[in-house]
């Protein structure tokens, strides 16, 4: 057995340390990867106007021959955020903010909403400055024509991955041809009228948002998220029950590739690096679209578990 004299040694020797500070760590904003990308379109949009802006100026960016023109480039910096618009319009955000707006300025909603009231009546006030859903439906269909444009996009995303798991320089090449393939059906389809409606519908989005997330308005319909006041919603129109995340998702991943798309179609070799963050983003992109094909819509509108109020419509 250990002396008496050894036991403060013993004592000193097993003694804990102490435990570390505690970590705060910050709850993530269940949509904050949506308004990022929200926020994302609409910083493309600006760079669009700007670089269209220029463009009509005359002024010369000194691009090699074997560069996209300068038209080129405004062209595809405003087809990433208007895919982006239209798989939004499919997840349902922005006929439900419509609806919404309708239904209170109806009276059908009763609840006191607080700031969220003016909102909404601001934005049903301005619905006639605003494309409608049919003329949205013609500019997406003119410029994203599927099935063309999710062929493209599905071998665009799958070159990107394949180069991205080897050095292969063939890999590089036909990551090449893809993207040039890509670029030119959108250079042709993108006119300065598409960028507009981009703007309009990106910025109608972005206002139905603020209101769609609002905890009053959510309570209203008795639902306590964002998503479950859009799948009420969407349950009227036919819209599969979760799938409206799955076109977010989609959306958010097909504009990071689009973007990336605008500076680098005309290369004739593309080499992505796995070191390089920017590289990295485009790649998990790439896979995140790959594999967030939503659930097709069902023939006939599903019923709604909670019941959605009559719209009379405001002329």
């Amino acid at each position: 057995m250990p002396s008496s004299a050894n036991a403060p040694v013993l004592t000193a020797m097993l003694r804990l340390a102490p435990p570390p500070p505690p970590v705060c760590v910050e709850p993530r904003h269940p949509s904050a990867e949506l308004l990022g990308a929200v926020s994302l379109a609409l910083s493309a949009l600006d760079a669009h106007e700007t670089a269209y802006a220029q463009a009509l100026a005359g002024i010369d960016f000194d691009l090699p021959e074997t560069a996209p023109t300068v038209e080129d480039r405004v062209q595809l910096n405003a087809a990433a955020p208007l895919y982006f618009a239209s798989e939004l319009e499919r997840a349902g955000l922005l006929p439900t903010a419509e609806l919404i707006a309708g239904l209170f300025v109806s009276g059908a909603i009763t609840q006191p909403l607080g700031p969220a009231a003016t909102l909404l009546h601001e934005f049903w006030r301005g619905r006639r400055e605003r494309l409608g859903a049919e003329e949205r439906d013609a500019i997406y269909a003119r410029v994203i024509e599927t099935p063309h444009f999710e062929r493209l996009m599905r071998t665009l995303c799958e070159a990107i991955v394949a180069q991205s798991d080897g050095d292969d320089l063939r890999e590089q090449i036909a990551l090449a041809a893809h993207a040039q393939s890509m670029g030119a059906f959108l250079a042709q389809r993108v006119d300065p009228m598409a960028a507009i409606a981009a703007r309009d519908i990106v910025e109608a989005i972005n206002t139905g948002l603020v209101f769609l997330r609002d905890r009053n308005l959510q309570a209203a319909f008795a639902v306590r998220d964002l998503w479950r006041l859009v799948a009420i919603v969407g349950s009227q129109n036919g819209i599969p029950s979760g799938s409206a995340q799955q076109h977010v998702e989609r959306g958010r991943s097909g504009q990071t590739v689009l973007l990336w798309l605008a500076n680098h179609y005309a290369d004739n070799a593309i080499r992505l690096d796995a070191a390089k963050p920017e590289d990295v983003e485009v790649i998990v992109a790439a896979q995140r679209w790959l594999a967030s094909r939503p659930v097709q819509p069902a023939v006939a509108p599903a019923e709604s578990a909670l019941p959605m109020p009559a719209l009379s419509m405001v002329a």
